[in-house]
This record gives structure tokens, sequence and C-alpha cells, in this order.
């Protein structure tokens, strides 16, 4: 004989429920909820679905642990199982996406939690429980501004061959150049590399999305393995990220998006003032566009030829990023969208 904890008694509901109980286990599984619920079914209310798992446990506590063998249980009419079928399976998907679906998809993974990365290494703590971001300086001379709820684990050693944080929450980086010793921020499924450049990193652990955001110079981003050879091939694979650009990784579905940041900013370049004030007069759309895309320094993609016979007649003062790229779509009777990082125009040829 033996006895059956919670967690095996979730999983015999969810086999239950997919079919893949054996006859002894829906036979325990209904005299349990026979003995709960005394043959009456409760209403089919979505927000009561939920708690048929836990009111089952509970009862079952209160008389001792489930009997997993050599158990009798009395016979139950077919035509009452069936109609308990459908309640049970619902508790058991229920209580599948919220213990187990919630377990897999937003916690952290063991073997790259920011606790163990810190015991392990011996590294240096710095946390935020105040409401207001904190300044946090780093030996090389880099500093962090961490945000409410957040953490950073770090080595101040300065010999090492490179620069190591490891980030739970988010933070905004200022890292000094340094070609010889690349800077690494770890979140739990993300490796965020560069040699001297500023950018936010978002990765609480309940969040289904990490987010890497360049501000300025250019960052490689790819996801954490543990095994080596796919460790290399990720790195390999890695995706590139410059100003105005961000990654999204979705931790549900292992993914990596580079998009477009929400709010692009203008870059200050040679030639250009900081707030990306421009002024056109009856000029060809390809140069409005190239204008555009320096002064913001995200990859704009169109036929220089055709829209060079497209002219367009404007100032641009406070617009955003896409206001102005639709302003200049509206005039010349074209259309974009955004995919990779980059904006793509399609156009026509004004002459005809």
């Amino acid at each position: 004989m033996s006895t059956m904890d919670r967690t095996a008694f979730r999983e015999l509901l969810i086999k239950y429920s997919n079919g893949t109980a054996t006859a002894a286990e829906k036979a325990l599984v209904d005299h349990w909820y026979e003995l709960l619920y005394d043959y009456k079914l409760p209403a089919l209310k979505q927000e009561e679905l939920d708690t048929i798992e836990q009111e089952m446990w509970a009862h079952i506590e209160q008389a001792g642990n489930i009997v997993t063998e050599n158990t009798t249980v009395p016979y139950i009419k077919p035509a009452v199982r069936r109609k308990r079928l459908y309640y049970i399976a619902a508790a058991a998907i229920i209580t599948g996406l919220i213990t187990g679906g919630w377990i897999i998809f937003f916690s952290s993974p063991e073997t790259f939690s920011f606790e163990k990365n810190r015991q392990q290494r011996k590294l240096a703590e710095s946390s935020n429980n105040t409401a207001a971001p904190k300044r946090i300086s780093l030996a090389d001379g880099s500093y962090v501004v961490l945000q409410p709820a957040s953490k950073i684990a770090y080595a101040n050693d300065i010999n090492s061959n490179k620069r190591e944080v490891f980030l739970e929450g988010e933070a905004f980086f200022q890292v000094t150049k340094d070609p010889a010793r690349p800077f690494y921020v770890y979140t739990n499924e993300l490796v965020t590399k560069v040699l001297g450049t500023s950018f936010d990193v978002r990765a609480f652990p309940r969040d289904n999305t990490i987010k890497v955001m360049v501000h300025t110079g250019k960052v490689t981003v790819y996801q954490r393995k543990n095994d080596q050879a796919e460790q290399e091939l990720a790195r390999s694979n890695a995706t590139i990220i410059i100003p105005n650009q961000q990654v999204l990784f979705n931790r549900h579905q292992a993914s990596i998006t580079r998009s477009i940041s929400e709010q692009p900013l203008a870059v200050i370049t040679n030639g250009s003032n900081n707030n990306g004030q421009l002024v056109f007069t009856d000029t060809p759309a390809s140069d409005v566009l190239m204008a555009i895309q320096k002064a913001y320094g995200i990859p704009i993609v169109f036929d220089e030829e055709l829209l060079s016979r497209c002219s367009f007649t404007g100032a641009f003062t406070n617009e955003s990023f896409f206001e102005r790229i639709n302003l200049v779509c509206k005039a010349i009777e074209a259309t974009y969208e955004q995919t990779d990082g980059q904006v793509i125009i399609t156009g026509h040829d004004c002459e005809k």
C-alpha cells in the first residue's frame, strides 16, 4: 500500500481528464469525488471550476492520505460518471494552467536562477527596495540605474577578462567602453553582450516577456543554454540591435523578436540638432526618408529611384518617428510596415 501527495493527486486528475488513467485510477477519482459532493454536482460556473481540485484535496486531507493500491471503492453509475467527467476534466485543465502552466512559463528556470548564480560565484549584491530608481557604480566605471523591486549581482574583480552582471528586474546600463573586456548582462533566459553602450533590460521573474532596448551603441542578445554546444549555436545566431531597436524574448514560446522601440528618440549626430527638427521644401521623398533614417538611426527600406520622383514639403518639429513616417507616406500616397526592427516603404512612381 502506498500514499499520494498533493502533486501526485493533481497528476492523477490530469490523467483522468485526458483519458490516460487506468480503470482503478478512474474509480479512485470517482470515489473521492462522490465522498465530497455526495452525488450532487456543483453549478457549472467558470469561477468555481478551479476550486474543485482544492476542495477535493482538502476533504481528502481531513480523512488522511489517498491510498493508491488495494483500495475498495463503491460502484458508480456510468451515466453519473460521464456527467461528472466534464467537471473533473475542467478542474484538471484549469489546475494545470494555474499551477503547472504558471510554473513552466512564468517562473525562473532553476539552472539560471538569480540566487543560485549569486551564491555559486560569491557575487556582491545590490537591490532597490525603494520607490525611486537607484544608481549603482561598478568598479570598471560603468553604472547601473536600478529600478524599484529589482536587484543585481556582480563581481568587482577588475582583473577579469570579462565583466558580468546578473539582473532580476529592470535596469538601465551605461557601460564604459573596454574592447578587451566584454560586458555581459545575464537574465534567467537571455545574455546581453556589449563593449560600451547604454541600454535597458527588463526581466522580472513573473513577466512573460524579457525586453532589451538600446539607447546608444550596439548590443547582441542570445538565449542562455545549459549545453555548451547549444550555447555556442545560440551565440553564433545572436540578434544584433542598434539605437531605437529592441529585442523581446517570449518565455512561453522561447522566441526572440527584434522590433522598433515603442517611442524612438532622435539620435545626436554631426550636423543635426538635439530635437531632430527637419525642414523640407519640394524635396525628393527619398531624401526626406534618408534624413529621417539618419536622425533616428532606424533602417528604412524603400526604392530610392522610384521615390526620388516624389516630392515632399513640410517641417518636422515635435512629431514622433512614426508620425513623421506617416506624414511622408500620406503625402506621396505610399504605405509602410515595420518588421525585424526596420521600416519598409511601399510606394509608386509619382510622375505617372
